[in-house]
């Protein structure tokens, strides 16, 4: 499913281009926008979305005043060309602070941050949610354009310096700027799974574990010794069928 969201800024050029990355997703489903905030906080008493993308600085009401004012706020995304509201912004547990003019792959972190928050709360109230769906998708930069990948189409992303490569089921492969860490960061919890120094592979994907290796799509990969506890825990012990005893 889709995550709801309202776009609020009193800059109507900014909305365009907000719902013109949206348009760049299938994950964000918007159901309304304002350019007067008194109007959004309206809608916000009576209707629920999940997140609300809301400039900082407007007529009448700041982003931040509106966020004060709301007694169970949605997530939060704040948006300004002056740095100096985010520790305020941060203060009120906003998710994320997109500085102006705001950039496709910063927007599009921002909205894998709020995707991966929303997957792990579905998860805490309902144990039956599956962490390894692979739902949704993210968008990476290679070749001076915009690839988007979903995640049940990765097989296992690789370290390469400063570099990733990212092995697609397609047989395909990705180079993206961004190492393998800050990379993990930004990924949904629960979708994938560190197994090596150098590798992160798609949970959903693993065919088999053995002491030494993960398979996966045809691939044999390393598992290290550091992180064989906790592969073996997160994937197999949560899903292992044993025998009864009689």
């Amino acid at each position: 499913m889709k995550i709801t969201c309202l776009l609020l800024d009193d800059d109507p050029l900014v909305l365009d281009l907000l719902q013109a990355y949206v348009a760049m997703t299938d994950v964000l489903d918007v159901k309304a926008t304002f350019t007067d905030p008194l109007e959004a906080h309206r809608y916000l008493l009576h209707n629920d979305v999940q997140v609300l993308f809301s400039d900082v600085t407007m007529p009448h009401l700041s982003g931040l005043d509106l966020v004060r004012s709301l007694h169970q706020p949605p997530l939060v995304v704040l948006m300004t060309a002056h740095p100096q509201y985010a520790m305020e912004g941060f203060n009120l547990d906003v998710i994320d602070f997109l500085l102006k003019p705001i950039s496709l792959d910063r927007f599009l972190k921002a909205v894998n941050k709020v995707a991966g928050i929303l997957r792990a709360s579905s998860a805490e109230t309902d144990p039956k949610q599956d962490l390894l769906s692979g739902w949704g998708s993210f968008f990476i930069r290679t070749d001076a354009q915009f690839v988007r990948l979903h995640y049940r189409d990765v097989l296992y992303i690789e370290a390469l310096k400063d570099f990733t490569k990212i092995n697609t089921a397609d047989g395909r492969t990705h180079l993206t700027l961004v190492n393998l860490k800050n990379l993990e960061e930004q990924l949904p919890p629960g979708l994938f799974v560190r197994t090596h120094r150098s590798y992160l592979v798609n949970a959903s994907r693993i065919d088999s574990i053995s002491n030494l290796e993960v398979r996966v799509g045809g691939h044999a990969l390393p598992l290290g010794q550091t992180y064989r506890e906790r592969v073996t825990e997160r994937i197999v012990n949560r899903t292992l069928i044993r025998r009864q005893q009689p």
